[in-house]
């Protein structure tokens, strides 16, 4: 059944001046092709009147026999798709004729390719048409197709053996066109340690010459005004301390890794420079309103998973992260950023995370257009809409769910890369008819499902040039988008279901990162001057929450295992040098105790004593014994031990709040006023012993006194 076209399109289309012939008679392989088609050139992208199409590629034998009688040919629709839904179709359709999409093959674009095609073989293959020559009638999307016939062992018949379907765009009218806004995020995995050592070099070289992160500031640079630049305010600072020079962890299995200096950090530093003159290049396309502000918004640092955090009761880290962005980013760059957004990894908020994100200032998030779809089925899904929290309206940007899809294709070939464009503007062209001139809003948005995205730098670049001579598009950016205003579209709010949940970082890892915030929060509590230390592991700590160990979960548990191992060194730092016997010369007397700090800053710092078991012992512990950095400190604590026999006692220092800090020390005590009284009770024994023998002795010579008189 044929898709797509109704009969009068079809009728329409049939002129005598096309000279198009009706293939009727083909059978296709239902095992699929046997011959790929690889696009390496589709030209014009955006045909006119008077162009030439160009087509060339090569064919690649994939089916282990030989083919004979090889040609191609042209293949085209008789009218344009009806929906945007109709390009997926198209695009995943198999290649048997039954359920084809392409009405026209144009015999006289027919190519013999020389033969026989035996396995493996490759052979060039180019197509030349005018485009007045092809049955283009009204503006739209169509259906195109280069096809590939020849005959196998045993068949004489040609026979489809393979083809390639893409997407012709055509405009000859005047047509209104919708405003592009792309969203170009810059962020990276922010695998960096506490003192700055970087876990693997994935950062640096995705900053140098032909790295990713290279690449989109290249694209976005050479388009200004027509991206709006997002940033991680953690891949900033990180640019930064590597432009100054770094080190990395040696790639081993060892838990201890020796690091090596890294040597990209001038490729680091012309990035940033780079990266501050696309700014300065985009300043005049900015708002009047905007004109104070670099052209550019920040994530929260290190893109942290506020909907996971939320979830682990770990708001604050999330208010954190979401008020120290703008300053971080302003700081490195020389000026202040044009606000913070939140880009919700999974395109989806729930109703308590986008509370948290109001109440620490954030006022608008990105989402997937499916998060808030329309009511009514015929407005735009993309552009702006505005979900409630209890902090009031939150503006969430809509990045059009099909448009994110189709940059995420494939681009590891030319003709994967042609294709992904191709369907890139049908979906646009698509988009432009079916919504309404007078709708409430003529916005849409783009922009990558994972802001980390890698796409093809060529396809990306080309792509953009394409979207840029579109007749039905127009270049805007986020801030006209949100100067627009919310527009009257009726949406409802999607849900939070458990692929959304699923894909947050887990309970069990949010829990061993609580430990190490609770180590920080402890060391932090005994240093009279946390400044420069307690900051720097904060933010290693904020960077174990990052949206980026979704992924790559490996990575954010080497991460947070580093993190620990530097926190315990520090925390060991600080420790009681007591040890041994202690004998207190009664049941009660003063236990001495020393203290020593290793650290590079002084300290405020509790200590008690604790028996083994505690009811042998009472002891108050002592607060407020201050220790400069690199000495020792002795001081005396009361104990008064119940029992005779040695206790086992930890001594356990404390931060100033009560809670302990560190491993105890191990001492044990002893009481001489039990020994005393042992001794008190033999002698009284000894004396009560020897009375008894005396009064013995006594009477009995008196009663032998007595025997004597009598006699």
């Amino acid at each position: 059944m044929r898709i797509l076209f109704s009969g009068l399109v079809i009728a329409l289309m049939i002129t005598p001046l096309l000279s198009v012939a009706r293939e009727s008679a083909i059978y296709a392989d239902p095992l699929g092709s046997r011959v790929a088609v690889v696009l390496d050139r589709l030209t014009p992208v955006v045909p006119t009147p008077g162009d030439t199409l160009r087509i060339s590629g090569r064919l690649v034998n994939i089916s282990g026999t030989s083919i004979d009688r090889v040609s191609i040919r042209l293949g085209i629709s008789a009218g344009p798709l009806l929906s945007r839904s109709n390009i997926t179709e198209v695009a995943e359709l198999p290649l048997v004729p039954e359920k084809d999409p392409i009405d026209y093959f144009l015999d006289r674009t027919l190519v013999d390719v020389p033969g026989p095609l035996r396995a493996g073989d490759e052979r060039p293959f180019s197509i030349q048409e005018p485009i007045d020559s092809l049955p283009l009638g009204k503006d739209g999307v169509y259906s195109l197709m280069v096809e590939v016939l020849g005959t196998t062992a045993g068949n004489t018949a040609l026979v489809r053996i393979g083809g390639a379907r893409t997407f012709l765009p055509w405009v000859t009218s005047d047509i209104d066109p919708i405003s592009l806004v792309w969203l170009w995020p810059l962020a990276d995995y922010p695998a960096r340690e506490a003192d700055g050592v970087l876990l693997n070099e994935n950062t640096p070289q995705s900053l140098a010459p032909g790295g990713r992160l290279d690449n989109l500031l290249t694209i976005g640079a050479n388009n200004p005004g027509k991206v709006t630049w997002i940033a991680d305010p953690e891949l900033l600072q990180s640019a930064t301390d590597i432009a100054s020079g770094y080190q990395v962890r040696t790639p081993n299995s060892t838990a201890n890794r020796p690091v090596t200096v890294g040597d990209l950090s001038e490729s680091a530093s012309n990035w940033l420079t780079r990266l501050n003159n696309a700014l300065a290049a985009a300043i005049p396309r900015r708002s009047k309103s905007q004109n104070d502000r670099l052209p550019l918004r920040v994530m929260p640092y290190a893109d942290v998973d506020a909907s996971a955090l939320e979830r682990a009761q770990m708001d604050v880290d999330v208010v954190r992260a979401t008020t120290m962005a703008p300053a971080i980013a302003s700081t490195i760059l020389g000026g202040s950023v044009s606000g913070t957004v939140y880009w919700a990894p999974f395109g989806r908020l729930n109703k308590k995370t986008s509370d948290v994100l109001a109440s620490s200032g954030v006022r608008t998030v990105i989402l997937n257009s499916n998060a808030l779809p329309p009511i009514n089925k015929d407005v735009p899904s993309t552009g702006l809409g505005v979900i409630g929290t209890t902090f009031g309206g939150m503006n969430a940007v809509l990045t059009d769910n099909r448009l994110s899809t189709t940059l995420g294709l494939s681009q590891n070939s030319r003709s994967q890369s042609i294709d992904m464009r191709q369907r890139f503007l049908a979906e646009t062209l698509l988009a432009s008819q079916l919504v309404p001139a007078d709708a409430p809003s003529r916005f849409m948005v783009a922009g990558p499902a994972d802001i980390r995205w890698d796409p093809n730098a060529t396809t990306l670049s080309e792509l953009l040039k394409a979207t840029g001579a579109a007749p039905w598009l127009e270049s805007a950016t986020l801030t006209d988008l949100l100067e627009e205003g919310a527009t009257a579209i009726a949406r409802e709010r999607g849900g939070y279901g458990p692929q959304a949940k699923n894909s947050e970082l887990s309970a069990q890892y949010l829990n061993q990162v609580q430990r190490v915030s609770t180590q920080l929060a402890s060391l932090t509590a005994i240093l009279d001057n946390p400044t420069g230390f307690s900051d720097s592991y904060a933010e290693a700590i904020l960077r174990t929450e990052s949206s980026a160990w979704r992924s790559d979960p490996e990575t954010g548990l080497e991460l947070l295992r580093s993190i620990r191992r530097g926190l315990t060194e520090q925390i060991g730092q600080v420790y009681a040098l007591s040890a041994g016997t202690i004998t207190l010369s009664g049941d009660e007397g003063l236990v001495p105790v020393t203290i020593a700090n290793d650290l590079d800053r002084a300290i405020t710092i509790g200590v008690q004593l604790r028996g083994l078991p505690s009811a042998r012992l009472i002891s108050e512990p002592l607060f407020g014994i201050t220790i400069e950095p690199g000495r020792k400190v002795s001081v005396e604590l009361n104990a008064q031990v119940v029992g005779g026999r040695a206790l086992t006692t930890n001594v356990q220092l404390l931060t100033p709040d009560g809670q302990d800090f560190g491993d105890p020390a191990q001492i044990q005590l002893e009481s001489t006023a039990y020994a005393q009284a042992a001794a008190w009770v033999i002698a009284a024994a000894f004396i009560a012993i020897i009375v008894f023998v005396v009064v013995g002795i006594s009477r009995r010579i008196h009663k032998a006194t007595k025997g004597g008189h009598s006699v």
